[in-house]
């Protein structure tokens, strides 16, 4: 779960014309220098969606796609834009959600979310929680480790559990809501952090195991002001007052605010990072060996795992056995 600070896209004057018929424009993209109408822009957000799907291969015909879903504004968006897809290029969906044990109003209302949507669009819902798998609440783990960063430690067992779960069920690809902004911040913390590898595999389905299921990052090219006026003009009703009362220590902040700032005074500064990075991508892949990539599984747990112990077992050891 993540709380956005994103300022939304500033409303155009109402004598302003869209650029691509003579109603009145809904929305202005500083980026792209671009007045459209609530139509106009749907169709462009969507064109958009379908374009990158296509340009990194996300979805084929046949696959089971397995949602990680929230209930937040990029995971219901993203449900509600794959449920459309799937209608003209067939594949299966379902939805994971999964319960951290934060029980707070941010949480309440995100299920009430994820729940309330799965059932209109007559999509099969799993819920999964830390204290089944794990036998604790994040709350619980927190306390008893004095733990002073908890979104590292929730987005390991996050990730575990969602992939754990989403190959039992027999899904081919798992479906994150990341978006634009999302994927900026992430090559910068990589980048902070000293992680090349991640980078290379970054959206890449690089690393090879028979446990793994492959990603997907649909909306990795739409910024997140875009996803949250998409679901405005789509009268979802996503956006929560409050958000995750861990995320306040995320490191992820910093990165945000970077982003943020840089975006504000140079429009389309996030769109040609990521582009910069994919061109760079491609330039690193052609001296690597794939065999790198190949992983093994955990002692422990028998999960995916580049080590001996995988991350998941590694953050649990000091808290105890999993159940």
């Amino acid at each position: 779960m993540k709380c956005s600070n994103s300022k939304n896209i500033p409303a155009p004057n109402q004598k302003t014309k869209c650029i691509r018929c003579k109603n009145n424009s809904d929305i202005y993209l500083p980026y792209a220098g671009q007045h459209l109408c609530r139509r106009h822009f749907l169709e462009l957000f969507e064109k958009r969606f379908k374009k990158t799907n296509r340009e990194f291969s996300f979805i084929k015909k046949g696959d089971k796609i397995c949602l990680a879903l929230s209930g937040g504004k990029d995971s219901t968006t993203l449900l509600h834009l794959l449920s459309k897809f799937r209608k003209e290029h067939p594949f299966e969906l379902f939805a994971i959600t999964i319960d951290s044990g934060i029980h707070c109003d941010y949480w309440k209302k995100t299920m009430k979310i994820a729940k309330e949507h799965t059932k209109s669009l007559g999509i099969k819902h799993y819920l999964f929680s830390y204290k089944n798998e794990f036998g604790f609440t994040l709350n619980e783990f927190v306390d008893k480790l004095k733990i002073e960063n908890p979104c590292s430690y929730c987005g390991v067992f996050r990730r575990y559990i969602l992939n754990k779960q989403a190959r039992e069920l027999g899904a081919t690809k798992l479906a994150i809501g990341h978006n634009l902004d999302d994927a900026v911040q992430t090559l910068i913390l990589n980048l902070t952090r000293n992680e090349p590898l991640r980078l290379l595999r970054f959206n890449e389905h690089l690393l090879t195991s028979p446990k793994l299921v492959p990603r997907i990052k649909p909306l990795i090219r739409i910024p997140e002001e875009e996803v949250i006026e998409y679901a405005k003009f789509k009268n979802l009703n996503l956006e929560p007052k409050s958000c995750c009362p861990y995320s306040k220590y995320a490191m992820r902040n910093s990165a945000r605010k970077v982003v943020d700032e840089l975006e504000l005074m140079h429009p389309g500064s996030k769109m040609k990072m990521f582009n910069s990075f994919v061109s760079i991508q491609k330039l690193m892949k052609k001296g690597i060996n794939e065999n790198e990539f190949s992983i093994g599984t955990c002692s422990k747990c028998s999960e995916p795992s580049s080590a001996k112990l995988c991350m998941c077992c590694r953050m649990l050891k000091p808290f105890g056995e999993k159940k």
